[in-house]
């Protein structure tokens, strides 16, 4: 396959995602698929996974979708700091990040992260619009403000649901599966701030624009994550 014009990545996108409930559950797997433990949960379990973290950040979002993000953090005594340079830890790439350990929280967003992503989102403005930095930036926010909600409720997304099983020959040991709440994390995002699209999206979208993914490998990738969900070729437009 040639290299893609934007305008057939776009059909392509739209083709995959369209909007609602098929295209969070499709994009759900993707996230899935990153968990170290993807390759022990059993095929028919998978859905399983998806379809509770979406619900669990959905039911977040319902519960405070009256205050922005901006109110949500203000009450919670939440900092933001603003850092220029794009984050990274052990070779990968940080957005933003939480840290709950001093005696007061606060969240570091990374300047060049969300002009990267606006930038991508521009070329796609199908997806999500003309996505600016600040509203990049919100969508990290709220991703970061339920990871804050799982951390003071004692309870984190992985961890209300069924542990994976593995198995070292004689022996068993049971993980969660940790994606669980960056899948719900997105769907929390989208809820609160009214997203056509997970924002995990904005990922694929840089990876795009970067040159990093191409059209037959954004397809192949897709064309996994709708079998996964249980999406047939119906639900496509």
């Amino acid at each position: 396959m040639g290299k893609a014009t934007r305008e057939e990545m776009g059909r392509e996108m739209r083709r995959y995602l369209p909007d609602g409930g098929d295209s969070d559950l499709m994009l759900a797997h993707m996230e899935l698929r990153r968990d170290p433990m993807f390759r022990r949960i059993p095929e028919q379990s998978r859905l399983y996974y998806a379809q509770r973290s979406l619900e669990a950040g959905r039911e977040a979002a319902s519960e405070t979708s009256r205050w922005t993000i901006g109110e949500l953090l203000e009450q919670a005594g939440i900092q933001v700091r603003i850092e220029g340079s794009s984050g990274g830890m052990w070779g990968t790439a940080l957005r933003a990040q939480i840290d709950w350990t001093g005696k007061v929280p606060y969240i570091t967003v990374y300047r060049e992260s969300m002009r990267q992503l606006a930038e991508a989102a521009s070329v796609y403005p199908e997806l999500f619009g003309e996505l600016t930095i600040e509203q990049a930036a919100d969508i990290h926010l709220a991703h970061e403000y339920y990871h804050w909600l799982e951390y003071t409720s004692g309870t984190f997304t992985a961890d209300r649901l069924l542990p994976v099983e593995i198995r070292f020959g004689p022996l068993r040991r049971k993980a969660s599966v940790r994606q669980c709440g960056e899948i719900a994390a997105h769907a929390f995002a989208k809820e609160l701030l009214g997203l056509a699209h997970l924002p995990s999206l904005l990922d694929v979208c840089y990876l795009l624009h970067q040159g990093q993914w191409n059209l037959e490998a954004f397809c192949e990738e897709m064309e996994k994550c709708r079998e996964a969900s249980g999406n047939g070729q119906q639900h496509m437009v």
